[in-house]
Protein backbone atom coordinates (compact mmCIF):
# COMPACT_ATOMS: atom_id res chain seq x y z
CA UNK A 1 0.00 0.00 0.00
CA UNK A 2 1.20 3.49 -0.80
CA UNK A 3 0.10 6.91 0.39
CA UNK A 4 -0.71 9.78 -1.91
CA UNK A 5 2.11 12.27 -1.24
CA UNK A 6 -0.23 15.19 -1.95
CA UNK A 7 -2.35 14.44 1.11
CA UNK A 8 -1.52 15.81 4.51
CA UNK A 9 -2.18 14.50 7.98
CA UNK A 10 -3.72 16.89 10.45
CA UNK A 11 -1.78 17.18 13.68
CA UNK A 12 1.71 15.99 12.82
CA UNK A 13 3.49 13.45 10.66
CA UNK A 14 1.49 10.68 9.02
CA UNK A 15 1.32 7.92 11.65
CA UNK A 16 2.57 5.07 9.47
CA UNK A 17 5.52 7.20 8.32
CA UNK A 18 6.38 8.12 11.91
CA UNK A 19 6.31 4.48 13.04
CA UNK A 20 7.84 2.81 9.98
CA UNK A 21 11.22 2.44 11.68
CA UNK A 22 9.75 -0.05 14.16
CA UNK A 23 7.92 -2.02 11.48
CA UNK A 24 4.42 -0.60 11.77
CA UNK A 25 2.46 -1.15 8.56
CA UNK A 26 -1.23 -1.26 7.68
CA UNK A 27 -0.91 -5.05 7.67
CA UNK A 28 -0.01 -5.17 11.36
CA UNK A 29 -2.70 -6.57 13.61
CA UNK A 30 -4.37 -4.27 16.07
CA UNK A 31 -3.13 -6.42 18.94
CA UNK A 32 0.43 -6.13 17.63
CA UNK A 33 0.05 -2.37 17.36
CA UNK A 34 -0.79 -2.15 21.06
CA UNK A 35 2.71 -3.43 21.92
CA UNK A 36 4.59 -1.00 19.66
CA UNK A 37 5.18 1.38 22.55
CA UNK A 38 7.50 -1.19 24.16
CA UNK A 39 9.57 -1.41 20.96
CA UNK A 40 9.69 2.40 20.75
CA UNK A 41 10.90 2.61 24.34
CA UNK A 42 13.46 -0.20 23.91
CA UNK A 43 14.98 1.49 20.86
CA UNK A 44 14.81 4.93 22.47
CA UNK A 45 12.55 6.14 19.68
CA UNK A 46 9.65 7.29 21.85
CA UNK A 47 9.40 10.97 20.94
CA UNK A 48 6.35 13.22 21.11
CA UNK A 49 5.79 12.63 17.38
CA UNK A 50 6.04 8.83 17.57
CA UNK A 51 3.93 8.74 20.73
CA UNK A 52 1.22 10.80 19.05
CA UNK A 53 1.34 8.57 15.96
CA UNK A 54 1.09 5.43 18.09
CA UNK A 55 -1.83 6.85 20.06
CA UNK A 56 -3.65 7.80 16.86
CA UNK A 57 -3.29 4.31 15.40
CA UNK A 58 -4.40 2.66 18.63
CA UNK A 59 -7.87 4.20 18.18
CA UNK A 60 -9.69 2.12 15.55
CA UNK A 61 -11.50 5.10 14.01
CA UNK A 62 -8.27 7.10 13.62
CA UNK A 63 -6.47 4.07 12.20
CA UNK A 64 -9.26 3.60 9.66
CA UNK A 65 -9.00 7.28 8.74
CA UNK A 66 -5.23 6.94 8.26
CA UNK A 67 -5.76 3.90 6.04
CA UNK A 68 -8.28 5.75 3.88
CA UNK A 69 -5.33 7.75 2.54
CA UNK A 70 -3.59 4.59 1.35
CA UNK A 71 -3.94 2.97 -2.04
CA UNK A 72 -3.67 -0.77 -2.50
CA UNK A 73 -1.48 -0.94 -5.59
CA UNK A 74 -0.17 -4.05 -7.32
CA UNK A 75 3.05 -2.53 -8.63
CA UNK A 76 3.79 -5.36 -11.06
CA UNK A 77 0.42 -4.99 -12.78
CA UNK A 78 0.48 -1.20 -12.68
CA UNK A 79 4.00 -0.97 -14.12
CA UNK A 80 3.11 -3.33 -16.96
CA UNK A 81 -0.02 -1.27 -17.73
CA UNK A 82 1.96 1.99 -17.62
CA UNK A 83 4.61 0.52 -19.91
CA UNK A 84 1.94 -0.57 -22.41
CA UNK A 85 0.30 2.87 -22.27
CA UNK A 86 3.65 4.55 -22.88
CA UNK A 87 4.35 2.30 -25.86
CA UNK A 88 0.91 3.10 -27.29
CA UNK A 89 1.49 6.84 -26.83
CA UNK A 90 4.87 6.61 -28.52
CA UNK A 91 3.37 4.65 -31.41
CA UNK A 92 0.64 7.24 -31.78
CA UNK A 93 3.11 10.11 -32.05
CA UNK A 94 5.45 8.21 -34.38
CA UNK A 95 8.34 8.53 -31.98
CA UNK A 96 9.07 4.83 -32.13
CA UNK A 97 12.06 4.17 -34.35
CA UNK A 98 11.86 1.69 -37.15
CA UNK A 99 13.61 -1.63 -36.58
CA UNK A 100 17.29 -1.68 -37.46
CA UNK A 101 18.06 -2.21 -41.12
CA UNK A 102 15.49 0.29 -42.33
CA UNK A 103 16.24 3.89 -43.07
CA UNK A 104 14.84 6.56 -40.79
CA UNK A 105 12.14 8.66 -42.42
CA UNK A 106 13.43 12.01 -43.67
CA UNK A 107 13.21 14.74 -41.02
CA UNK A 108 10.56 17.38 -41.41
CA UNK A 109 12.11 20.72 -42.37
CA UNK A 110 11.78 23.50 -39.83
CA UNK A 111 9.66 26.51 -40.73
CA UNK A 112 11.63 29.50 -42.01
CA UNK A 113 10.84 31.70 -39.02
CA UNK A 114 12.30 29.05 -36.68
CA UNK A 115 15.43 28.72 -38.83
CA UNK A 116 15.98 32.50 -38.75
CA UNK A 117 15.41 32.57 -35.00
CA UNK A 118 17.96 29.82 -34.49
CA UNK A 119 20.44 31.62 -36.73
CA UNK A 120 20.03 34.77 -34.62
CA UNK A 121 20.42 32.88 -31.35
CA UNK A 122 23.36 30.68 -32.29
CA UNK A 123 26.59 32.48 -32.94
CA UNK A 124 30.08 31.11 -33.08
CA UNK A 125 33.14 33.06 -32.01
CA UNK A 126 35.74 32.63 -34.71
Amino acid sequence: MIRDPATSWDGGPYPYDALAEVGVTPGMTHAGLQDVSFELLARRLMTPATQQAWEELRVVRRRMLAELLLYDVDLTTELAAADAALDAALDATLLVREPRGREDPPPHPLPDHIVHLLDDLISFDI
